[in-house]
């Protein structure tokens, strides 16, 4: 990769990191979005996942203190479960078909709680299992698993920290069993690890200056401003299919 593409490689990453430590979410989907305009989606894809587990290690560690930890281990084993399902099934399922529900039902439900009273999902063992399985299933298949979880542990009530935390307790285990199941599959090219040994540091500084930015603002805009991150999720996940 020539100098110029190395910046704006590492530009990109910045940009989705910040908004992945303002939110708590959307480095993966910003991230190959971006990139993608600039390389080959598959290599984009294989850079960001690489680069993604130390984002959300990194955002995890700093707000580790403020985990629900009842809520992840109700959760934990139905993610890991959908995303081993997902791997495994990911040759038979329409991916594009799935993806652009998935995509509408988050635009639907973003902008419920955008326009209307605030949807309030039942903490109850199969909500627990719904939105772990589905996400898991998403996010093995096509490594778009986060809207379901996203848009289940928002509805909770809580601080924007413990929010965010929560939600990367559970990315850690979905993004470690993805790469684990999918490690057969194919051994990454040196270049990938080249290019995200390279922006990896971007990523931890994007990510530190959004969620410190995070931490300024009011509850209910932080809830205001993560519904309206997951409605532009949604509508890409529909665009993309």
């Amino acid at each position: 990769m020539s100098p110029d593409g190395v910046l704006v490689t590492s530009l990109l990453v910045l940009f989705a990191s910040f908004v992945a430590g303002l939110f708590g979410f959307g480095f993966g989907i910003v991230a190959t979005a971006g990139l993608s305009l600039t390389m080959d989606l598959v290599h984009a894809a294989n850079l960001v996942n690489l680069a993604s587990p130390f984002v959300t290690a990194s955002l995890f560690w700093q707000l580790r203190g403020h985990v629900a930890w009842g809520p992840v281990r109700r959760i934990a084993p139905w993610l890991l479960a959908g995303v081993a399902a997902g791997v495994l099934a990911l040759a038979s399922l329409d991916a594009r078909v799935l993806v652009r529900a998935l995509g509408a039902v988050v635009v639907a439900i973003s902008l419920w709680n955008l326009s209307a009273r605030p949807l309030r999902v039942p903490e109850t063992r199969l909500s627990d299992a719904v939105a772990g399985g589905l996400s898991g299933l998403f996010g093995g298949a096509f490594n778009s698993g986060g809207p379901p979880l996203i848009a289940y542990v928002y509805s909770r009530p809580g601080t924007p920290d413990q929010l965010k935390a929560t939600l990367q307790a559970l990315f850690l285990c979905s993004t470690f069993a993805r790469m684990a199941f999918a490690s057969a599959q194919g051994v990454m090219e040196r270049s990938v690890l080249w290019e995200a040994t390279l922006a990896t540091p971007f990523a931890l500084a994007g990510q530190y200056v959004g969620n410190a930015l995070s931490a300024r603002l009011p509850s209910e805009r932080f809830r205001r401003l993560a519904w309206a991150g997951l409605l532009a999720l949604g509508v890409v996940l529909g665009v993309r299919g």
